[in-house]
């Protein structure tokens, strides 16, 4: 229906509905006001998948109001350390969000690193996802995280106290990963 056969009642009550939204949603829009405190924090330019170590390109100072920073510790010199967790652009980098370069910072603590080497029947992994590691027919360590995939096997994390049985179930040949949920 043309505008000039919308009767005027409709007109005006969308205009108040629009005025009104506007009125509420201006202050969420508007640049920050020179009256608050500001601080200068390291800032994610560009989407970091985590188990990647962080290059200058990857983070820039930005100065941003106070009350929009998290509490928590922003990383002093975050270029150089490895993403514990997908960054995205525009989060503040925390010290908690990134740790030394390599796979340690993909580490829980309490947790040892080692390799699995491929064999048949190992299922496709990627870092993140979650496996069971089989031996002897027992699952040896359920729930383990896989830190990084390549031709030759797959590197998880285990229990500290399960790493000696584990290693020597490896060295033998002995272990398989399977997906777990």
């Amino acid at each position: 229906m043309p505008l000039s056969q919308v009767p005027l009642p409709r007109i005006l009550v969308a205009l108040a509905l629009g005025g009104a939204t506007f009125l509420v949603v201006r202050p969420a829009l508007a640049p920050p006001s020179g009256g608050g405190p500001t601080v200068e924090v390291p800032v994610v330019a560009r989407r970091v998948a985590a188990g990647t170590t962080l290059v200058a390109a990857d983070v820039v100072t930005a100065r941003l109001p106070a009350q929009a920073v998290p509490d928590a510790e922003a990383a002093p010199t975050p270029v150089g350390s490895t993403a514990r967790v997908d960054l995205v652009p525009g989060e503040v980098v925390l010290a908690a969000r990134i740790g030394p370069r390599g796979l340690a910072a993909l580490l829980p603590a309490g947790a040892r690193a080692l390799a699995v080497p491929r064999a048949a029947g190992t299922p496709p992994l990627e870092p993140g996802q979650r496996t069971d590691l089989l031996s002897a027919g027992r699952v040896v360590v359920p729930d383990a995280a896989v830190l990084a995939v390549d031709d030759s096997g797959t590197t998880v994390a285990v229990p500290e106290p399960a790493a000696p049985a584990v290693a020597e179930a490896i060295a033998a040949g002995a272990v398989t990963l399977s997906l777990a949920g």
